[in-house]
């Protein structure tokens, strides 16, 4: 009979330790602002959608470009066949020697 007592009493203790502890911020005084916690005028709508889905899809566009533009210029062009590029080591084809006097090392 004790051990209960004593399991009870020790359950109890714990749970209203934790209840005061996660209830003391709420009787916290809130009518005082901390600093840097004042609010400043309010964002419109425009604004808002301005800087969250304008601004980033526009972000987003200029790296897709910067990205994709170099294959876009006929120097990539002619170096792919059929969609992929060149074998890099010319295992399948001659290089003449004017062409191979004019890779610089």
């Amino acid at each position: 009979m004790k051990t209960s007592i004593r399991r009870l009493w020790s359950s109890t203790s714990v749970a209203a330790v934790l209840i005061s502890t996660s209830a003391a911020p709420a009787f916290a005084e809130s009518t005082k602002r901390d600093d840097g916690d004042q609010p400043g005028e309010p964002m419109g709508t425009l604004n808002a959608i301005l800087w969250f889905v304008v601004l980033p899809l526009a972000i987003s566009g200029i790296i897709a470009l910067l990205t994709m533009g170099p294959s876009w210029t006929s120097a990539a062009r002619k170096s792919t066949r059929d969609g992929y590029l060149d074998d890099p080591t010319l295992a399948d084809r001659e290089v003449s020697s004017s062409d191979r006097s004019q890779i610089g090392y």
